[in-house]
């Protein structure tokens, strides 16, 4: 299957969306030179591809013939393909790297599986970093997943790992993989429940699903949660899709102007321990109302634009429940293990601007 991921989002509970960090440098010494590899790990764990759905031209297994240095940072590989999953078959294919100083060491007479991408302006196969290739020994579940979908014409895999979010409420997270977890699908036009159990290593796998659009939970332990995926089933398909449960603790409430109507615009509501160390934010919807879901025992302050950046006019227009400008005003909501809190309301004073 695959390792455990840790992922940080907003959730937006009314809307079911998910937005994800930005990508993050990592750094690699080569011939005694730092060298920069970014990578954007969360945004492609959104529905990771785990099969011929990956955005890639050619997938196949190959042997590397030869490698060759075109620059300073990029080689020129020459490869045998064996088994295509997707492509045009041909003897030998010619492929140039991309960020190879990140790459692991492509040995000739090495067999990997490779996921190529087509340069839109030179026509030629990349290898780039952040690739899904790898050495076929380290690929063999990769292959068989492959080897499944290709021969699915009406259905597609679904498959993924649950964790545990274990805060210790001292800024610091650990997580642990979740065994004997059902995770559901459901599909949208005809409300039809497949499920799935977690292994002792929290991975998981549906049988092949049918084709169509389906919520994925895996909301089925009381007093954890974590949030739903979308996920559409495509014939061939194979994604990837994790679920990180958390202490289900609720805070809830309506969000209005000073006058008492719904706010203009669309807006967020910030929830944030009173130290600082943890938070979510929860969308407004039309009729004002909120809830950030997911929330570990504590004291939490919540409000719009807290967690704004210093001097931005977003901090600025900062107002804090129950409609207050100052955190020393403000009332803190006292948290416990799942425990459920409604009625947080508050009205946003005319000056703070968001409702002009």
């Amino acid at each position: 299957m695959f390792s455990g991921m840790k992922i940080h989002a907003v959730w937006i509970p009314l809307l079911g969306l998910v937005f994800f960090g930005i990508a993050r440098p990592l750094c690699s010494q080569v011939k005694g030179q730092t060298v920069s590899c970014g990578r954007s790990d969360a945004l492609r764990r959104l529905g990771e591809a785990c099969g011929l759905d990956a955005d890639d031209g050619y997938i196949f297994t190959g042997t590397v013939l030869s490698s060759i240095d075109i620059s300073d940072t990029e080689k020129r590989l020459q490869v045998a393909p064996h088994e295509m999953f997707r492509g045009v078959p041909a003897s030998e294919l010619t492929v140039v790297t991309e960020q190879d100083d990140c790459l692991p060491e492509l040995r000739v007479g090495e067999e990997w599986l490779f996921y190529l991408q087509r340069d839109e302006k030179t026509h030629s196969l990349v290898l780039p970093f952040g690739s899904l290739s790898k050495p076929t020994a380290e690929g063999q579940e990769e292959i068989s997943t492959l080897r499944r979908t290709i021969a699915m014409s009406d259905s597609g895999l679904i498959i993924g790992y649950v964790s545990r979010d274990d805060s210790d409420g001292d800024k610091s997270t650990t997580t642990e993989p979740v065994a004997s977890q059902k995770v559901t699908a459901i599909r949208e036009s005809d409300g039809a429940e497949y499920s799935a159990i977690s292994d002792s290593d929290g991975n998981y796998e549906f049988e092949p699903l049918p084709i169509g659009s389906y919520t994925l939970s895996a909301n089925t332990r009381p007093g954890l949660w974590a949030p739903d995926w979308g996920a559409t089933i495509r014939p061939r398909s194979c994604h990837a899709y994790e679920f990180e449960l958390r202490t289900d603790g609720r805070i809830s409430g309506h969000v209005r102007a000073a006058d008492g109507k719904p706010l203009a615009e669309h807006l967020w509501v910030d929830v944030v321990s009173e130290d600082g160390g943890r938070g979510d934010s929860a969308y407004v919807d039309d009729e004002g109302r909120f809830e950030a879901r997911g929330l570990e025992p504590g004291r939490y302050v919540i409000g719009m634009g807290i967690n704004a950046q210093p001097n931005t006019a977003e901090w600025r227009a900062r107002v804090y429940y129950p409609g207050v400008r100052s955190k020393d005003e403000a009332t803190v909501v006292e948290l416990g293990t799942a425990e459920r809190r409604n009625g947080v309301d508050f009205k946003v004073p005319p000056r703070a601007g968001v409702n002009e």
